[in-house]
């Protein structure tokens, strides 16, 4: 008894026992069921094979695809890398992407409207100057932003009392500090002769104070366009003004002259498509305060630029560059300059690290696939080899 329990106990395929019948596999002996096993084994081996191939396949253009994906995503990284952005060794034209204008010359660090200030936005790389042209008692164009001499002069009064040649005596520099002494206020001609050589661009403010009630011959339009005129800087002049009907007026004169629409109040009513029928302007300039993302997307639909003043502080260069406008009037154009670098190197480094999730994202879900790809393929090769071993038996079982 005994000895008959240790051979049921020992498997089919052990030596000794190939010719026995074993009734708990079907009275199968124990060669049959290793034959059995070995072509269950092979059968399984050889649909895993097919369905492997099969899945590589697939993962072959998977992994392909997401190579060129990867591939795009570094040439598009790379192209917008090399893009040249408007900065401080390029001096732009109108129709680029961001105006850095500096307000009254470098009016944070030197003394406004002065030519040292001016002189040195130039060599700071600013797009544009914007400066304030006047008249004085006997309708000559002087550079001074103030009604009142006193607060940036050593004269007093208004600047209307006084000749050109009364005004050009005066002190424009000590009041800001006393290293710039002895500065002067400027002529027109002097900052479009400044303009003509260096080819910078020029933002001329008229001031309303000095505006005829009707167009005269010696009138600030009149003598805006022909200094402009003479000097051959119709390329690089914008004329702006607070009163609206002097742009009317310069536009009307001077048609190939761009202009611009200055405006302290809220925007909320204005239509830029009247605006810029209307008035021919090429650019509306806003006090920041009451700019707007949906005016400035509506200035934008009629191609108007928007172009708002005095931006200083970072915060607001931060809020009005996310408002997609077209420049910024700022008395600190090295700090506008200083931010667009770093706003323009953290974007970089987003789309950079945007550009290796793309690959890492892309990359996994491919090998999340291969894994269920793989598993489906053994899944199906298990049941495909039941299925065969199933139909083998009954095939039998009818035999």
């Amino acid at each position: 008894m005994s000895g008959k329990t240790g051979s049921t106990d020992s498997s089919p395929d052990s030596g000794g026992h190939e010719d026995r019948v074993y009734p708990e596999f079907n009275g199968y002996s124990g060669r049959e069921i290793q034959i059995r096993l070995e072509a269950l084994d092979n059968l399984l081996n050889h649909e895993l094979e097919s369905e492997y191939h099969k899945a590589g396949l697939r993962l072959e253009e998977q992994e392909e695809m997401a190579r060129e994906a990867s591939a795009a995503a570094v040439k598009t990284l790379e192209k917008e890398s090399a893009a040249p952005i408007a900065g401080r060794n390029s001096i732009t034209k109108l129709g680029d992407p961001f105006l850095v204008i500096a307000h009254r010359g470098w009016s944070g660090s030197y003394p406004e409207n002065t030519l040292i200030g001016m002189r040195e936005a130039i060599k700071l790389g600013c797009h544009m100057i914007e400066f304030d042209v006047t008249l004085s008692s006997d309708r000559r164009p002087i550079i001074i932003h103030d009604d009142s001499l006193t607060r940036t002069t050593n004269g007093c009064g208004q600047v209307s009392e006084l000749s050109y040649r009364e005004l050009r005596k005066l002190d424009a520099g000590s009041w800001f500090h006393p290293k710039y002494m002895g500065a002067r206020l400027p002529s027109l001609d002097e900052i479009l002769l400044i303009s003509r050589g260096s080819g910078i661009m020029v933002n001329i403010e008229i001031k309303k104070e000095c505006l005829d009630d009707e167009l005269r011959d010696d009138g600030i339009e009149h003598q805006v366009i022909n200094a402009v005129r003479k000097y051959k800087v119709e390329d690089r002049v914008v004329v702006s003004c607070f009163r609206w009907d002097a742009i009317e007026r310069i536009h009307q004169l001077a048609p190939e002259l761009e202009t611009a629409l200055l405006h302290y109040k809220d925007v909320g009513r204005l239509e830029p498509a009247f605006l810029k029928e209307k008035y021919g302007i090429m650019s509306f300039n806003p006090h920041s305060i009451d700019l707007n993302q949906k005016f400035v997307d509506r200035c934008h639909e009629v191609d108007l630029k928007v172009i708002p003043f005095t931006i200083n502080s970072y915060r607001d260069m931060e809020q009005y560059i996310d408002m997609d406008v077209d420049g910024m009037f700022t008395n600190h154009p090295n700090r506008l300059f200083r931010f667009i670098e770093e706003h323009d190197t953290r974007l970089n480094r987003l789309d950079e690290k945007e550009s290796r999730e793309n690959v890492k994202d892309m990359n996994d879900a491919v090998q999340r696939l291969e894994m269920e790809i793989m598993d489906k393929a053994r899944r199906r090769a298990r049941w495909r080899t039941k299925r065969l071993l199933l139909e083998a038996e009954r095939a039998r079982i009818k035999s």
